[in-house]
């Protein structure tokens, strides 16, 4: 009596311990799935380690196309945090493909694939349940770890070509022998004990090979499952291209899937007396390893198919990081686009997506502009959000503002750059080569525009040389099909460049001791002197404040400079 109420309490407990975990499993989903409909409004807040935008860029340094956004302008506009805030993805896939929309704007429609993506954004906009049950299947599909899936799939190709025929003489000889054994027992002994010795140190030998290499099978197989699952969840008429694909590359790993449990668990082991005992099977027979090879052999007769079901499924996730983004925004547009050379480049209340509180500026442009001000006064952000909105517009079909219209464009800036230690080189040495690839793009014979942000345009160099080799540049970069924005402080290009750009500027305003900045973006050149004003500000004495704003005044009247004193100065030092 008292074995079975043992045995029924340890009975009991494992029951408990069963429930019990299911129980928190389906807690923890179901708070995460609450989490998920509740971030959407919001922007992301994960956190990256380091490595982790490298491994995410992989899939873009293997799919990139001609017209990329170089790394020059991808820094220059961090559009790192860019891809932060929207990046919702639940998978490896879904991160990966965002991040490579992102690098590779569109220069056309010819495929009908921005009506497409805007058929499949607004579906999941409108179908929240639909929206988290896809989350959450992406959810378990989960992230590779360090490396990219690309990554592990050119692992793959290090195995070299795996034929069975040795493991199949393994299971032969082993056969043949324990016959033996029932034909004469002392001879069968030996050689089944000598059969079983070679056959289990070739099978360890093999397994360190291939062992390292499971992880990538086991992606691979969560990625059929995750395909399944989407397929057979069951979506509207709007997703039905979708569908198809996912479902048409899932059957093509039937075989692939057919037995692979064996080779998934080669790795792990929870010590069960069954487990035991099938780890002796196989390493006497080698099945696992054959498995294996088969497995290794459809991935490689696969590669296009998983190429192209890790696209359809990294897709779906960029897709949902793309409403979830829409949504945060305070405001968005869908972006009206043209192919050609005949539209006007039109926003209107854009802004910088990722300020707290950005100030929205409109401008109609059909050529380049110059824009003056003081620093801080909006210069530089001005031209981030014109060309972080121009990107948005052609890659997730969405802007952050109330209205943009333009032409597809090629997009290039020079803007926050740094001297090069690494490469020994100073800050005009790399600017002047950001600047030569910018000349190069716009040399070059291309029937889509040319766009364009410079920010302080050879700051570099000297006032002298810098106006003149300036003013040659810009005066290259305003032909017809090309597009260049470009802030300096330089008051002369606007005169010089007068008839081929626009002029605007930003302006403050020094009050009671404090500088107010309005960061709306006004017409014409800048008039103020307020950096001599700021001197007084921080604490300056008189006579330095008064002396510099009358040279400078002098200056603008006879464009020539004059320091008072300076010949009695020199008198007194000879």
């Amino acid at each position: 009596m008292e074995l079975v109420v043992l045995l029924a309490v340890i009975f009991g407990a494992f029951l408990y311990v069963m429930f019990r975990g299911a129980y928190e499993e389906k807690r923890q989903r179901a708070r995460y799935r609450e989490y998920l409909k509740e971030a959407c409004g919001s922007f992301s807040d994960r956190e990256y380690n380091p490595g982790d935008m490298e491994r995410i860029a992989r899939y873009y340094m293997r799919q990139c196309g001609e017209n990329v956004i170089d790394d020059i302008t991808w820094n220059d506009l961090n559009m790192d945090e860019i891809f932060a805030l929207m990046n919702f993805a639940q998978s490896s896939s879904g991160e990966e493909y965002l991040y490579a929309m992102l690098r590779c704007p569109k220069l056309s429609d010819e495929d009908g694939r921005m009506a497409w993506m805007e058929r499949h954004i607004g579906y999941m906009a409108a179908h929240e349940e639909d929206r988290l049950d896809t989350m959450m299947l992406l959810h378990d599909l989960g992230r590779t770890g360090r490396y990219s899936l690309y990554d592990y799939l050119g692992y793959l190709e290090t195995l070299g070509v795996r034929g069975n025929a040795k493991h199949y003489a393994a299971i032969l000889l082993l056969a043949v022998s324990v016959g033996m054994v029932f034909v004469n027992a002392s001879l069968g002994v030996a050689l089944l004990i000598g059969v079983a010795c070679v056959n289990i140190i070739t099978y360890m030998k093999e397994k360190n090979t291939a062992s390292p290499y499971v992880t990538t099978f086991a992606y691979i197989m969560r990625m059929i499952k995750c395909a399944e699952h989407i397929v057979q969840h069951g979506y509207g008429e709007e997703l039905e291209d979708c569908m198809a694909a996912l479902k048409k590359r899932r059957d093509k790993f039937k075989a692939f899937e057919k037995g692979s449990g064996i080779v998934m668990k080669m790795n792990s082991s929870t010590g069960n007396i069954d487990e035991l005992l099938l780890d002796y099977v196989k390493m006497l027979t080698h099945i696992d390893i054959i498995k294996f090879n088969r497995m290794l052999r459809i991935v490689r007769d696969n590669q296009q198919e998983i190429a192209d079901l890790v696209e359809v499924i990294g897709y779906l996730d960029a897709v949902i990081s793309i409403v979830y983004f829409r949504a945060a925004l305070p405001c968005f547009c869908v972006p009206s686009l043209a192919e050609g050379r005949e539209a006007q480049l039109v926003v209107e209340e854009g802004y910088h997506p990722a300020l707290a509180r950005p100030v929205p500026n409109s401008f109609s442009q059909t050529r380049g502009m110059l824009v003056t001000g003081s620093n801080a006064s909006g210069k530089s952000t001005f031209l981030k959000m014109a060309a972080i909105n121009a990107i948005l517009a052609q890659t997730i079909h969405t802007c952050a503002a109330q209205r943009y219209s333009g032409n597809y464009y090629r997009i290039y800036s020079s803007m926050a750059l740094r001297d090069s230690l690494a490469d020994g080189e100073s800050y005009y040495i790399v600017e002047i080569k950001a600047l030569k690839r910018i000349m190069d793009a716009a040399a070059a014979p291309c029937e889509v525009p040319l766009l364009c942000f410079v920010d302080e345009v050879l700051r570099g160099t000297n006032t002298v040389e810098r106006i003149a080799a300036s003013a040659q540049v810009m005066q290259k970069l305003s032909r017809p099909g090309i597009y260049c924005f470009a802030a300096t402080h330089d008051i002369e290009l606007t005169h010089l460049l007068e008839g081929a750009y626009d002029n605007y500027h930003f302006e403050e305003e020094v009050r009671e001791g404090d500088v107010l900045f309005s960061y709306r973006l006004l017409e014409g050149r800048a008039h103020t002197r307020n950096a001599i004003r700021l001197l007084e500000i921080i604490g300056f004495s008189e006579d330095i404040i008064q002396k510099a704003d009358d040279m400078a005044g002098e200056f603008l009247r006879s464009g020539e400079w004059k320091l008072e004193g300076a010949g009695m100065n020199q008198g007194n030092a000879d």
